[in-house]
């Protein structure tokens, strides 16, 4: 129930201001490891064709975050590749990443999409997107394309035959059956952006860049065939409490991650002077103007 968001909200805020008070740093929620916060899926629970889990091309292994000053880091580990998996019944001959959407609405997702509430970032060029260019996007509206792409047309249907199939289903940070999303309905998957305004651009990171930067899958046993990462400029999102879901085009797997983004302050952006300092500056400034202006009167 909508409630239910509202209260989980409630209970993630006052144990991030609890944490900060004692540590004085800032916490989001999830699986927090060398400064990535996590969501880790079921490894059983990627359907393609007759096989379920970790042999299979649409696996979702984790979905991470990493939150610097003026920056945004995502990463994902899966088996499915960034061009798609080869189907010639499909959309664009692939079967693709959806786009990754994130919502600071409280909102459940269907009321976030009706108001146009929600973030979203296209990341796969092959994906059947209502949009052209890859980037971040603002005022998002979202669709299913999941009828064009062999998939299923809502969670109950997914959930219900990985379990059949003996697998788990999961949603990472969220449960299968969370009421944030819509269960039953024919396309009610929402993975697609239908509409949007690109308000920035993303810059992709390899595998060891990553790494570099302390991503860790391979710390929670997230061993997926591919690991994808990009950036993007922090201000192009909204602050505060959020969920962040992305699914392969066919539905076949998903995941969702819960957070917060803190607001940026001026204590965070660096090289700027003391306000000591600019006052200095200021004064010296006018030192040398009041020198020169006597210089100019006296020569004449």
């Amino acid at each position: 129930m909508f409630a239910t968001i509202r209260e989980k909200r409630l209970r993630s805020t006052l144990v991030t201001f609890s944490l900060i008070a004692v540590t004085g740093q800032p916490v989001q929620a999830g699986t927090l490891h060398n400064g990535w916060n996590y969501a880790i899926d079921s490894f059983s629970d990627g359907v393609t064709g007759e096989v379920i889990g970790a042999t299979g091309d649409f696996e979702f292994y984790s979905l991470a975050l990493k939150e610097e000053a003026d920056t945004i880091f995502i990463a994902i580990n899966a088996n499915l590749s960034l061009t798609g998996y080869e189907d010639s019944t499909a959309t664009n001959a692939s079967i693709a990443y959806g786009d990754l959407f994130f919502n600071f609405s409280g909102n459940h997702l269907k009321t976030a999409n009706l108001k146009g509430e929600l973030f979203a970032i296209r990341f796969a060029e092959v994906n059947d997107a209502g949009v052209t260019e890859l980037g971040v996007y603002e005022n998002v509206t979202a669709k299913s394309v999941t009828s064009t792409n062999s998939g299923f047309s809502n969670l109950e249907l997914y959930g219900n035959h990985v379990i059949g199939e003996g697998g788990t289903p999961s949603m990472g940070d969220l449960t299968i059956d969370d009421s944030y999303f819509e269960q039953t309905g024919e396309g009610t998957v929402l993975n697609a952006i239908a509409s949007g305004t690109k308000v920035g651009d993303i810059a992709f990171l390899d595998k060891n860049t990553l790494s570099l930067m302390g991503l860790d899958f391979g710390y929670f046993n997230a061993t997926g065939s591919q690991t994808l990462g990009f950036s993007f400029d922090k201000n192009l999102l909204a602050n505060g409490s959020f969920i962040a879901h992305i699914f392969a085009e066919c539905a076949n797997d998903g995941i969702a991650i819960e957070g917060s983004f803190k607001e940026t302050k001026v204590e965070d952006i660096k090289d700027v002077p003391e306000p000591s300092g600019i006052a200095g500056i200021i004064l010296m400034g006018l030192v040398l103007v009041s020198e020169r202006l006597y210089k100019t009167r006296h020569s004449k």
